[in-house]
């Protein structure tokens, strides 16, 4: 492909330019909800400089276990909170989001571009560029995608973790490396960590496992016994958190839950309609515009591509696996960090059937599609434009670079962060019984404490344990 390394660096420059403003947000970001809940322990330790708080992430690990689900390695996570840090760092949340999925998506890209098509690396770096601007720019619960450090780890940085095992697991099944203990160590040790991370993502995971093995067995390949080896430490991680007492305990607080049946009829129809809904201008540029990227990517593969329907059938079951777990447990699609973590993968999805797609016209038509493919500048754009278009008719301001920038530049972002400040301090300042008003500013991007006017609600009685203080009240109700 001619100029690919200039595409490069505008693909690195736009993106690098795109995400500024979405991090220089995370710096006006704090603490919220579930963040005080889980990192209780570890903050308790730290004031009173007992040197156990290196502990706190297990202890609260096993204490959730049994008391109220069985994710352990994202128990692990939410207790170590950065803002509950000697030196509080909260901003490092949106730089951990960012900063791995950016790479994730990257990884991904250039190993499925070096190992299964054989092509330069850069191709797919490219790629994955391309697709993280603008999903970026669009997630659509900005505040809980990367400004809310609990439900940003449980269900972005996992689904990370799991295109990094995906990466590897290309090398492995398809690399000509040798599937040696140290590898099979690192990618068991992944995959266990994955498994104890957020059900959906764990779920998709495992299946993936276990077609890849299946697929092994049957071609009779040299690396059966590493790939079920990975599989039977996933799957017995998935096991131990499906079977912690703690889930039981969540369940019989009032979750209704549905049948397996209904969940997996409900989480095609919502897969569809997320499709749908999700795809507009921008994105309907955006595939037009990587199609040349694409096509040079697998001209030659030695892959056939023989059977799209079934390909992108296992993708779209793929995609809707991910929201079973949600519908069987809660009857619904999931809160709005876990819909963040649909919306990466829709772009997955979406990717991944583009490039099945172009190979099998590749295959039947090879001169028409080559034909094509002479004019790939004009084609790319034509993309941009769409997507240029797009982003202005849909509006500039809903873009996330742009409510971000507005937030800070209006003064909002500091008066938020002024009002958390005020109240942190009034929680301090009083006794064990606290009256508290709640953040009044409104952001683009951020949050307030969610209090209630009942003090035993959840919000309130986890920001009064994490500062030991009997009970919070909302200011101006009755005690």
């Amino acid at each position: 492909m001619k100029n690919l390394g200039k595409l490069k660096w505008m693909a690195i420059i736009l993106f690098v330019v795109s995400i500024i403003p979405l991090l220089i947000m995370g710096g006006y970001a704090r603490p919220l909800l579930d963040d005080f809940n889980w990192s209780i322990g570890g903050h308790r330790y730290l004031e009173e400089h007992n040197p156990l708080f290196i502990l706190a992430p297990i202890s609260t690990m096993v204490g959730n276990y049994f008391a109220w689900q069985g994710t352990y390695a994202a128990e692990i996570l939410f207790a170590l909170q950065p803002g509950a840090w000697p030196i509080p760092a909260y901003w490092f949340t949106t730089v951990l989001i960012i900063g791995s999925l950016s790479f994730a998506y990257i990884f991904f890209g250039s190993v499925i571009s070096e190992v299964l098509f054989n092509k330069d690396r850069v191709y797919g770096g490219v790629l994955g560029l391309v697709l993280l601007i603008l999903q970026f720019q669009y997630v659509p619960y900005l505040h809980q995608g990367f400004y809310w450090y609990n439900g940003a780890v449980y269900y972005s940085f996992f689904f990370a973790l799991f295109l990094i095992e995906m990466a590897l697991l290309v090398k492995l099944f398809w690399g000509t490396q040798e599937c040696d203990k140290k590898r099979i160590i690192r990618m068991s040790v992944l995959a266990f960590i994955i498994s104890g991370g957020n059900y959906s993502t764990a779920l998709c995971h495992c299946i993936i496992l276990i077609m890849l093995t299946v697929l092994e067995f049957i071609t009779v390949k040299k690396k059966t016994k590493g790939l079920i080896i990975i599989t039977i430490v996933a799957l017995s991680g998935l096991i131990i958190s499906m079977i912690a007492p703690g889930n039981a305990v969540r369940a019989s607080s009032g979750v209704v839950s549905m049948s397996a049946p209904s969940a997996i009829l409900h989480s095609i129809i919502y897969a569809l309609k997320s499709i749908k809904r999700w795809t507009d201008l921008p994105q309907i540029g955006l595939f037009i515009l990587i199609l040349p990227i694409i096509y040079f990517m697998i001209k030659n593969a030695n892959i056939r591509f023989r059977y799209p329907i079934i390909a992108m059938g296992i993708m779209f079951g793929l995609y809707a696996a991910q929201m079973t777990p949600v519908y069987y447990a809660l009857s619904y699609e999931g809160d709005k960090r876990q819909i963040d973590m649909y919306y990466y993968s829709y772009y997955i999805l979406l990717t991944g059937c583009t490039i099945y797609m172009v190979g099998w016209l590749l295959r039947k038509s090879p001169v028409f599609i080559e034909k094509i493919m002479r004019h790939h500048q004009v084609i790319m754009s034509i993309g941009l434009l769409i997507i240029v278009f797009g982003i202005v008719y849909g509006g500039i301001e809903n873009t996330n670079a742009f409510k971000t920038s507005d937030d800070i530049l209006s003064g909002r972002a500091a008066e938020y962060v002024s009002e958390y400040d005020s109240i942190i301090n009034s929680i301090s300042e009083q006794g064990d019984i606290c009256y508290i008003n709640d953040i009044e500013q409104w952001t683009n991007s951020l949050d307030n404490f969610g209090v209630q006017e009942d003090p035993e609600d959840w919000r309130n009685k986890s920001l009064a344990e994490y500062y030991a203080k009997e009970k919070i009240y909302l200011k101006n109700t009755e005690n």
